[in-house]
């Protein structure tokens, strides 16, 4: 892929993770491994991206948390290199697992906590849309527990949904 077009795919998927709540520098080390076929090193992403090499050692370090890339070694080099993972199916249903985990889950627990003090002073309708809040998030929970539980399986599902193989 030529230098404008894996630029504008950087840019791009930096702002499309500013917009999901990921940190746009996350987001474009990312894109820029995405787009890309050969393994980066720290040095060499910082130089092509512009951005200082502790935004990209950061970056890195929070892309691995979300099991995303990996590092890799390159033959007679010592540094340390990284690639994308080349299934973005698996990409996809990591970034899930992750945003579940970090995200829905506290804010299960969190509904789960209101709605126990709610109860100890009940207040009518505001109790009631908290029991219908927990109830609708347990569902969503369910699902997302299933869905993330086995790759294939929630593959033989969207199929399903979408029509596509």
């Amino acid at each position: 892929m030529d230098t404008t077009t894996v630029d504008k795919f950087v840019d791009s998927w930096g702002s499309m993770g500013s917009l999901w709540g990921v940190n746009t520098s996350v987001a474009r080390v990312h894109g820029l491994l995405i787009a890309t076929e050969t393994p980066w090193c720290l040095d060499d992403i910082a130089q092509r991206l512009s951005m200082s090499k502790s935004n990209v050692s950061t970056s890195l370090k929070e892309l691995r948390s979300w099991s995303v890339i990996r590092k890799t070694f390159v033959a007679g080099d010592r540094r340390e290199f990284y690639i994308c993972e080349p299934d973005v199916w698996k990409m996809l249903f990591c970034i899930m697992r992750e945003r579940k985990k970090r995200e829905f889950d506290p804010l299960v627990t969190n509904i789960q906590e209101t709605l126990e003090s709610a109860k100890a002073a009940p207040d009518g309708i505001a109790l009631e849309r908290l029991k219908q809040m927990e109830q609708m998030l347990q569902t969503f929970d369910m699902l997302a527990v299933k869905l993330l539980s086995g790759e294939s399986q929630a593959r033989s599902v969207i199929s399903f949904f979408t029509g596509r193989t």
